[in-house]
Parts: C-alpha cells; structure tokens; sequence
C-alpha cells in the first residue's frame, strides 16, 4: 500500500528536528561541562593547597566529575565537599557560579577571612552550606537570610560575630543551625518562631544574653535544642513543653534562674537534660520521673546565686533508661532513694558535695554497668555495702567526706575493675586488706583520716600503676616496707600523722616521677634518697638527726614547700638550699640548727615564708627583699640572731654570742654539735653511695652510649642546622667558651647564650644542664623527640636549627631574637617600659598563634607545659615567638633535675595540677590567662603576700571588691585615651576566662584566637564599649566537657 507523501514530509522534518535539538544539548553539555571546570579552577586559585590534596583538579580533564571532593550527579556538579584537607586561603564566591550546586562543604580547614557580600547573592541557590572549623571572620549571619533555599547551616568553630538578625525567619526551609562556638552576640529574635522545619539548633559557646524566648515553641519539629555556655538570663519557659519532638535540651553553663518549670515533664521525647552550672532555686520537679525515654540528666552546680534544694524525687527511680545521672554541688537534702535500685542501666551516678544522709541503698552498686558512683561530701552514715562493684565493672569509687564506719567490704577488695578508690575521711577501721594489693588497676588509693591501723605489707608493692596514694591521719605503725620503691609511677605520697618509723627505705629513690611527699608527724630516723622531681617534700614533726643533707639543695624542682621543722637536726643551714630557685615555703624552725643565714637563701625570689625560728643561728638575717617582706617571728627564738633595721639587732648580741662560744671549750652544745656533725657526715656519705647507685643505674638502663669523637669534629649528631661542616670549636668561639658576658637567659633547664657565627649570623645556644655527669650523651627518645620539634615551623615559633652532643655539653641551637623575652621587657627593674599597648595585643595574639599550632596543627599534638612571659620572646619587630615548646617533654626524657618542663613554673601553673599531676592543653590555657594578666597590669605572676600574693587571685579579689578595672592597668600605659582602656578590659576578661579554677571552664586556643580578634575588631568598630569602670564578669568556657553534652 503506498504511504501518503504528507506524512513522509513530517516525518523526516520531525527526525531532522530532533537531530538538531539532539545536537544543540550536545552542544551545551560540553560547553556547561567546560564552564564547571573553570569555574573550580577559580575557585581553587583562592585557596592554598599545601599537602596537594587537590593535585588531580587538572585543567586539560574534559569533565571534573572525578575530582577529589567534586560529586556529580548526572554529570552535573551538584556538591564540592573540601573536608578536612589541611587547606588555607580564602573563599571565592566563584564556586556558587556553578548552576547546580547545592551542597559547599570546607569544613575542618584553615580558611579565614571575611565572606564577601557577593557570596550570598552568588550562592542563593545552595541547600547545604559547612563552613565550621575554619578561621572566618566578620558578621556572616546579618546576610545569610538571602540564602532562601538553605536547609543546613553549620558555620560551627570560627571567629563569627554580629547578631541573629530578624531575618532569620526568611530561611524557611532551614532545618539545622549549627553557629557554636563563635562570636555571635545579642538576643535570639522571636521571629525564628517562623522556622517551622527547624529540627537543630546548636549555637553554643557565643555571647547571646536575655531571655530565651517563647516564641521557640512554635518550631514544632524541633529536636535538640543547643544554647550552652552564653549569657541567657530568666526563667526557662513553661512552653517548651510544645516541643513535643525535643530530644535534647542543652542549656547549661547560662544564668537562667528561677525554679524549673513542671511542664518539663510533659516533654515525653527528652532523652537528654542538661541544666548545670545556671542559677536554678528550689526542688527538682518529680514529673521529671515520667519522661521514660531519659537517658542522661545534668543538674549540677546550681548554687551561685540560688541552690537547688529538697530532696531528689524518688520518681527518678522511674527513669528505666537512665544512665548517667549528676546532681552534684547543690544543697540536696534527705536520702538517696531506695528507687535508684532500680536504674539497672546506670552508669555514671555523681551525687556529690550536697547535704544527703541516711545510708547508701544496699544494692546501689548491683547494677551491671556502673563504672562511676561519687556520693563524697556529704553526710552519709552506715557501713560500705557489700554489693558494691558486683559485677566488676566499677572503675571510680568515692566515697570520701562522709560518716561511714566498719571495714573495707569483701566486695571492694576483690573488684579488679577499679582504677580510682576514694575513701578518705570517713570512720572507717581495721587493717589495710592484703586483697587490695591485687587491684593492679589501681592509679589512685586514699584511705586518709579514717581509724586504719596496723602494718603496711610488702604486697603493696604490687599496685605498679599506682600514682596517688594518701594515708595519712590514721594509726598505721612499723616500717614502711621497701617494696614501696616498686611503684615508680607514684606522683604523690601521704602518710603523715601514723606512727610510722625507722629509716625512709632507700628504694624510695626508684620512684622517680614521685613530686609530692609528705612524710610529716611520724617518728622517721634516717636518711632520704635522691628524689629529682620532688615539688613538695614535707618531713615535719620527725626524729631526723645530723644535718640537713647538701644534696637537698638539687631538688631543683621543688616549689611549693621543703617542711624539716620540728625535728632535731643540727649543724649549719646549707647554702646549696639558695639553689631551690622555684620553692615557695621553707619550714626548718624547731631544730638545733647553728651558724648564719645563708644569703642565698635570701635571694630566693620565689620564697614567700621562710621560718627559722627557734633554732640556734646567730649572725644577721640577710639584707635582701625577700626577707626584708617577712615578720620577724620567722626569726625569733635565735638568741644569737639578728635583723639589720630593727630593734632586734645588737651588734653586741652577735659579738658576745661568739665569744661565749669561744671561751666555753667543749661544752656540752659543742659536744652534740660534733656528734652530730660525724653523724650527718656519715648519712651524707651514704646518701652519695645512693645517688652514684641510682644515676649509674639509669645510666645503663635508659641511655645509649655514645663514642668518643676526636675535635675538632663535625657535629653529625647536629638536626636542621643550615650549614655543613659545622663544628663544636666554631660554637666555642661564638660563645666566648660559654663566656657569662654571653648569657642572655637562664632557666630551670639551662643556660642561654648569644653566639656570634664567623660569617656573621646569630644564633641563640641554650646549654642545657648536666644530668649528674651525663652531659654529651643521649637516647634515642631524645634523639627522636628533637628531630620531631626540628621540623616545626611556624611565624611565632621559635625555630629550632639543631641539637648538639658532646663530652662536655648538651646543645640547643635556636634563632636568635633580637628584643629578648616578653618577661625582660615588662619586668625590668626600669620604670619604663618600651611596649605601648597595641605592641603588646600584638604579642599576646601572636604568642595565641603560635600556641595554637601546637595544640592543633602538630601530629601528634604538643603541649608546651612551661608558657611563661620569659618563654615568649620577640624579634626586632617585636613579633611573639613561642620559645622551649617540648623542651619540658625533652627534659623528661633525659631524668633532668629540672622538672620546671613537667610541674611549670612558679605562679605560671594550673591548679588542678597539684592533685592530678596530669599536664593537659588546657594547662597551657591557664598559663597564657597569666601571661595576658601580665600584658595588661604590668606585673609579676608572684608579688610578696602584702601586695597581692599571686597576680591570678590578686586580680579576682580586686573584682570582687568592685575595684575600677582600670586602676589594676599598667600604669606605664596611655590611660587617658578610652579605646585602650576598653580593649584593655576585654583582654582582661579573656585572661579570666583562660585562668577559670576548672579546667573544663577554660576555652581552647582557636577560641582565645577568636576572642582577641574579636576585641580588637569589636573596640574599632563600636562608638561604646563596656565601662572599664564596673566589675567584670567572669567564666566563659571552652566547648569540651567531658560528659560529652554539645552545645
């Protein structure tokens, strides 16, 4: 059948149509295709790809679909995901050319700067946008309402400031808000009541103040609920209760007061409650025990202002779920509830610091998971039950502060999960368990001021992991076994107030981390090894006889007391104690203790007491400032003794002492004295026979030994150092054979010199003390250690060119800085000072940067453990160099003497540190809080008791006495113009925030960063600051706590 010519006709024009439309898209395709790859390649140019993460980003590639980080769907760019690839730079708004982009993710990078305006118009398209963890700055949110189709913000960890605009209602697709941990100030607007697909809210660690407002309660999809640590004030409104989708409602750390609504309890989806540390009253709400999906429930530390009292609802033993629970520091009252039997999931119950009394419910410990149970401090009676750690789990037991009578249970000895047994303080009685010896997890054992009695065995010798171990105030007797030098990784150790006696074993020198010893009110004989890092050796109230031994005078790393009072100790004071450049008191009254002062001891400037009191020393206290500072009841009860200044001193008193002693011959002083003297020289004998053991052990069990090289010779054990050839003689001749007239610095860990190189170039020598004879040796962890630091580089990081070993030293070759230490600079003894305020923000932000790489640019992280203003040194420009970062780490290595690497320095140190003997970053915090309290009062970390003792506490009391802030300023600065005095202020609320007394309460160093950027930024940009005039307020916190709740 013929076909019609018409439809011929059509069909060919409509095949030769749908080539050309077939065409044309392959046309654009490539083109579209072409378009995409440059624009990434723009927006790769802004950026600064240092490990190369983005070398397969090739230009001649017809399509970028198989680039790292670029996801395509169809072809098309739809996601650029950059995460986490060590990128700097900044952020082009070229990538939002991108037609069908709808997800930019950057998050965990270096990124800073300002966003451009033209990025939100560019990038009006995008769904999902992650900028968190970078270094952006500037006021993002007053513009991001332009972002309508946004359905996830995290903006999270940067330096954003400005408010939350108005216009947030705008984003009406948004369903997560994630801006924690910024700057953002101001209150939360009522029109986010228009987010109606809202879910996430976590804005966290920023500066929002006033109320929380209802309206909140209009985002019915809401889940978790995230305003930690700001400023929010009022009640906590009763509508919240409309949330009925609310899983976590994370509140703490704000000053939200009032009494907890009972609509809290209609929230029937809350699996998390965290309320602490706000300024909440009255009872805890028993609706609380009908939210049946509870999980962890925080209300801790809610009595600044108000306290929340009564007694905890028994319906919490409702809360089946529940596993962690805290209630601590508040004024609770009553029992512990039988109920909390029931909550089998438990595993964290922290009741602390309260008023509760009755007895502990006797199967309280029967429950599977419990690793946490601290019910210390309060008023508890009744004996420890026995079903305590029935399932071998418990880890951390206190129990201390309490009214508990009876022995140590069967259940606690035998529990091999426990790492942490707190027990102090209590009525407890009986015989230290031999079955505790098996608890080889132990780290922590304390069983002081209870009615203990008996010996301590051998067996203890077994809890190798030991680090704290406190028994004192109890009625222990006999020896203390020597099977104590079997826990080397002791830190501290009490036994003061027993009835111990006999000599101190000599293995007590194998615990060589041991810092604090308190061996007091006991009836101690004998000698003391050589302990290197001892920082609190307290031997009070003893038989100790001869003389103080020399070679206390090299516990160099003492600081907080050397107690020998109250024994019957002759001879003269030693003058190598003038060597204990850190100690803080110095206890040696009640002795027979003869001759003169030493005046090194005077120039102790550490040395806040010094008590020599009735003693038989003659001669006249010496002239200098710190003993100028002290009563003279330090001194009395010294017939012969006398005061340069005062009534107390009589050239005759002195004069007619010595020819009294001259004409009595050998009488009957005399006789004991030289008695004595044979028998302190004989102790000083064996205690050489015990340190020439120790350290020649040490010797061949820590370190390699090196051979002797010929000189000259070339340093090959030399690191990063620049030239070849290099040899020990040149640094001789540098350094004038470490000539004094070459020192510039001297610290716990050496000395510094200033070595002038033959062809000019400078360089600093930090000769580092000998280790008993062991100078010009080293071990591979040192060695290995060095050549990690040696790689470091950084603006305000001292660079460290290279190490040296040799026969005779041990070397540090560091880059010399032209204007010496922060320390020298604000402390000298002139009245001048020659840096202006805007010279020392620079200081204090560069020093920030540099501890920053540190802490979170080095793998694996560095802690510097030693920040000191005498530790930032500046360049000719008065740039911040971060200097001895790891040294303190080196010199651990090395069983240096010094233990200023491990314990800080004098007025620098965090005061956690004295009971945890642990060193964390956030040790650094607290250290640098003190050196910016330094920028800004001028003065020292440690001022004699009558001017203020430690600058820290000098600086909260003046606080708390409504003192002017400006009136604590360094009076050396321009006061008179208004914006330093307000920047001043801020500084000095940051530095109270980095010196919070809890670890927890202090920001990390991206957070300092951003605060001290956003002071200077905030100051140059408002008309009005807050007054210098009014108190400040003080604890703002870092985002890390260790019970995990987010912000």
């Amino acid at each position: 059948m013929a076909l019609d010519s018409s439809f011929l006709s059509k069909n060919v024009f409509f095949n030769f149509y749908y080539m050309i439309v077939l065409f044309s898209l392959g046309i654009f395709l490539v083109s579209s295709i072409n378009e995409e790859v440059s624009i990434l390649l723009k927006f790769k140019a802004s950026l600064l790809d240092s490990n190369d993460n983005l070398v397969n980003w090739n230009p001649s590639d017809l399509t970028p679909c198989n680039w790292t980080g670029v996801y395509c769907t169809d072809s098309i760019v739809t996601s650029v995901t950059l995460y986490n690839l060590n990128l700097s730079g900044s952020l082009s708004p070229t990538v939002c050319n991108l037609p069908w982009l709808t997800e930019l993710n950057v998050s965990k990078n270096f990124i800073s700067g300002p966003i451009h305006e033209a990025f939100f118009v560019n990038c009006d398209k995008l769904e999902v946008l992650d900028l968190c963890t970078n270094r952006f700055h500037g006021a993002f949110l007053t513009l991001v309402w332009k972002m309508k189709t946004l359905r996830k913000l995290y903006l999270c960890e940067n330096y954003m400031y400005g408010e939350i605009p108005q216009d947030i209602g705008e984003l009406a697709s948004l369903e997560e808000l994630v801006i924690y941990s910024n700057n953002v100030t101001g209150t939360i607007p009522s029109s986010i009541s228009k987010l109606k697909k809202l879910r996430v809210i976590r804005a966290g660690l920023n500066g929002l103040s006033g109320k929380l407002p209802s309206e909140i309660s209009e985002c019915e999809r809401l889940e978790t609920l995230g305003l930690a640590q700001n400023q929010l004030t009022g009640s906590i409104p009763k509508e919240l209760q409309k949330l009925q989708s609310l899983t976590n409602l994370i509140l703490w750390q704000n000053s939200f007061s009032g009494e907890l609504p009972l609509e809290i309890g209609n929230i029937s989806s809350l699996e998390l409650i965290a309320l602490h540390q706000n300024l909440l009253i009255g009872g805890i709400p028993k609706d609380i025990g009908r939210l049946s999906r509870l999980k962890r429930l925080y209300m801790y530390t809610n009595q600044l202002n108000g306290t929340i009292s009564g007694h905890i609802p028994k319906e919490l033993g409702n809360l089946r779920l529940l596993r962690n629970l805290d209630l601590s520091l508040n004024n609770l009252t009553g029992i512990i509830p039988l109920e909390f039997q029931n909550l089998k999931l438990m595993e964290d119950l922290q009741l602390f610091d309260n008023q509760l009394e009755g007895v502990i419910p006797p199967h309280l410990g029967a429950v599977k998971n419990l690793t946490i149970l601290d019910i210390s401090s309060n008023n508890l009676v009744g004996m420890i039950p026995i079903h305590l750690c029935e399932y071998q789990k418990l880890q951390f037991l206190s129990l201390g502060s309490n009214r508990l009578f009876g022995n140590i249970p069967y259940s606690l000895k035998i529990c091999k999960s426990l790492v942490q047994l707190m027990l102090g303080d209590n009525l407890l009685a009986g015989s230290l368990p031999v079955e505790l010896y098996e608890l080889h997890n132990l780290t922590a054992l304390e069983l002081h001021q209870n009615r203990f009695s008996g010996l301590i065995s051998p067996g203890i010798g077994q809890l190798k992991n030991l680090e704290r171990l406190h028994l004192s105030d109890n009625n222990f007797s006999g020896y203390l076994p020597s099977e104590i030098g079997n826990l080397t990784q002791l830190v501290t150790f009490n036994v003061s107030s027993n009835r111990f006696g006999g000599s101190i074993p000599d293995e007590l020198g194998n615990c060589v981390r041991l810092q604090r010893l308190d061996l007091s009110r006991n009836k101690f004989t004998g000698t003391l090894g050589d302990l290197i890092r001892l920082t609190d050796l307290e031997l009070g109230g003893n038989r100790f006889t001869g003389r103080i031994p020399f070679h206390f005078g090299r516990l160099s790393a003492l600081q907080i007391a050397l107690n020998l009072s109250h024994n019957n100790l002759s001879d003269t004071i030693p003058d190598s104690l003038g060597s204990l450049q850190m100690l803080e008191s110095l206890y040696l009254n009640d002795n027979q203790l003869i001759g003169e002062i030493p005046s090194s001891i005077g120039d102790l400037l550490s040395l806040l007491v010094c008590n020599v009191s009735n003693n038989k020393l003659i001669g006249t206290v010496p002239d200098t400032s710190t003993f100028r500072k002290m009563d003279f009841t330090n001194f009395a009860g010294n017939n012969g003794l006398c005061r340069v200044g005062t009534n107390h001193c009589h050239s005759s008193i002195s004069s007619s002492h010595r020819e009294k002693q001259a004409k009595d011959g050998l009488s009957r002083e005399k006789i004991v004295s030289i008695v004595s003297g044979v028998v302190g020289f004989v102790s000083l004998i064996f205690i050489v026979c015990i340190c020439w053991t120790m350290m020649k052990r040490r010797r061949s069990d820590s370190f390699v030994s090196i051979e002797e090289q010929t000189k000259p010779h070339v340093l090959d054990d030399s690191y990063y150092f620049p030239k070849e050839g290099f040899t020990y003689n040149d640094l001789l001749e540098a350094t004038g054979n470490f000539a004094e007239g070459e020192v510039i610095g001297r610290g716990a860990c050496g000395t510094v010199y200033k070595a002038v190189m033959n062809d000019g170039e400078v360089i600093a020598v930090k000769k580092l003390n000998a280790r008993g004879g062991e100078a010009g040796s080293v071990d591979r962890s040192f060695i290995a250690e060095i050549s990690t630091l040696g790689k470091i580089r950084h603006r305000n990081i001292v660079k460290l060119h290279g190490f040296c070993f040799h026969e005779d030293s041990n070397l540090l070759l560091y880059e010399y800085m032209e204007n010496g230490s922060l320390g020298e600079k604000l402390h000298s003894s002139s009245k001048k000072c020659s840096l202006d305020w805007n010279v020392r923000y620079k200081i204090a932000l560069g020093a920030a940067e540099g501890l920053c790489y540190l802490h979170y640019d080095c793998k694996p992280q560095i802690i510097h453990r030693d920040i000191k203003s005498n530790n930032i040194l500046l360049d000719q420009s008065f740039q911040a160099h971060v200097g001895d970062f790891g040294l303190a780490k080196l010199i651990d290595f090395s069983f240096s003497k010094s233990m200023s690497a491990v314990a800080g320095s004098y007025g620098y140190i965090a005061p956690e540190y004295a009971y945890t003997m642990k060193v964390t970053e956030k040790c650094d915090i607290y250290s640098f809080g003190v050196v910016l309290l330094e920028l800004v009062t001028g003065r020292s970390p440690v001022q004699p008791l009558e001017q203020g003792g430690d600058l820290v506490n000098w600086v909260r009391r003046s606080i708390q006495a409504s003192t002017p802030t400006c009136e604590l300023f360094d009076r050396r600065l321009n006061l008179e113009e208004q914006r330093i005095v307000e920047e001043m202020s801020l500084i000095l609320k940051i530095a109270l925030f980095c010196t919070s007394a809890s670890p927890l309460n202090r920001p990390t160093m991206r957070e300092v960063i951003a605060m001290l950027i956003d002071a200077r930024e905030y100051v140059n940009q408002s008309p009005t600051s807050p007054s210098s005039e009014t108190p400040l307020d003080e604890e703002k916190t870092s985002s890390t706590k260790d019970d995990g709740v987010q912000l």
